[in-house]
């Protein structure tokens, strides 16, 4: 544990960290187009794209940032770099379809601290057969983990994501033919398109949790998985990630953590949990009012707590949702034991969703960015 009243002791910068998630919505330089020739940016649009984006970083001071749908890596690149950070991953490129014209954006992620180890994660092909998919399953955008080296705290494993929309995964070039005409076609290929995204999104997140734990037992290293999960974090689906463990004792084959009890089992299994970081907050938060209400200084401190209602990351139409998070292991959570870290804030940036400014953010984003802000503990 630090001593922080030693002369060599980091300073408050050095011990506390911003963590950004943003989906770009179509990030992609003039003259180059995303899904149709006609969707190329005007030269003042891609300017107001890039100013939106600098403004948003240089007032939030990020030291970590997850990007999403990104076509043009290269000018990210530059304009992050612009703005201070040194470091920039982008592993995959987006698809040509014809000429100038791209679709299957990927991720990317910049950094001010140093990421030492980068890799596009990959499925187990053995787990493919076993979940009963064509053995050419794949991401729809693959996930990036890159080791980035924090001071103090170490390296830290963080996954940026993009799961399957839920918009219908079947075309006409899959399916020419549905049987059907007119309204009964449409219907049904809507209704069998959206859940073969379903059935996409689900395998994904299971895939990746698996790599994700493969990668924990050999590097034992605390990680971050952030991104655009398009669906809540409390669908089936995405199980994977929402840390509801149903443990029957009959299905521990493990000898040892057979013989563990039930406190020290949960201990054990939630070592290789993900949780969700503004949870974790607030918990933090309602735990700090009680602890002040019980000293007589407030009985009411979360009563205007902006916090306290999450706001949503996308609407569509009037339905807005929470589809943005950032995930983070045991090592984060005050209540676990080998915890090394807390959650001292969350914010949900949707300004220009709520309230927008047509000359302001026209070009911005469909997206909410999340950032999550982690303290070292001392």
């Amino acid at each position: 544990m630090l001593n922080v009243n030693d002369a060599s002791s980091p300073t408050a910068s050095e011990l506390s960290f911003n963590v950004v998630s943003i989906n770009l919505f179509n990030f992609i330089e003039p003259p180059y187009a995303f899904y149709d020739f006609e969707n190329i940016y005007s030269d003042k649009q891609w300017q107001k794209k890039c100013a939106w984006l600098s403004d948003f970083i240089n007032q939030s001071q990020p030291d970590i940032i997850g990007f999403q749908e990104v076509f043009s890596p290269d000018a990210l690149a530059k304009l992050t770099q612009s703005l201070g950070y040194e470091y920039f991953v982008a592993l995959d490129e987006p698809e040509v379809i014809s000429d100038y014209v791209y679709r299957s954006p990927v991720v990317a992620i910049a950094s001010k601290y140093p990421i030492v180890d980068s890799v596009n994660v990959s499925p187990d092909p053995q787990w493919i057969a076993q979940l009963g998919l064509a053995d050419t399953f794949a991401f729809s955008r693959k996930p990036l983990r890159a080791t980035i080296q924090l001071p103090v705290f170490g390296p830290c494993d963080c996954y940026v994501i993009h799961l399957k929309s839920k918009r219908s995964g079947v075309s006409r070039d899959d399916i020419s033919e549905s049987g059907l005409q007119g309204g009964p076609d449409f219907v049904a290929r809507q209704v069998l398109g959206r859940w073969a995204s379903s059935l996409q999104r689900g395998s994904e997140s299971a895939l990746l949790c698996h790599q994700m734990l493969m990668r924990r037992q050999q590097a034992q290293q605390p990680f971050l998985l952030m991104g655009d999960f398009n669906d809540t974090l409390g669908s089936e689906l995405l199980a994977a990630f929402n840390n509801q463990l149903r443990v029957f004792r009959s299905d521990i084959e493990d000898p040892q953590l057979a013989k563990l009890g039930e406190t020290s089992l949960m201990a054990e299994l939630h070592q290789s949990s993900l949780f969700d970081s503004y949870e974790l907050f607030i918990a933090a938060t309602k735990c700090n009012a009680t602890l002040a209400q019980d000293e007589f200084e407030s009985a009411s401190l979360l009563d205007d707590e902006p916090h306290a209602v999450r706001q949503a990351t996308h609407y569509y139409g009037n339905t807005g949702s929470v589809l943005d998070y950032i995930l983070v292991s045991s090592e984060f959570n005050p209540t676990q034991q080998q915890n090394l870290a807390h959650i001292i804030d969350y914010q949900t940036f949707d300004r220009h969703l709520v309230r927008p400014d047509y000359e302001r953010d026209s070009d911005s984003t469909d997206h909410a960015p999340v950032m999550m802000r982690f303290s070292v503990r001392t």
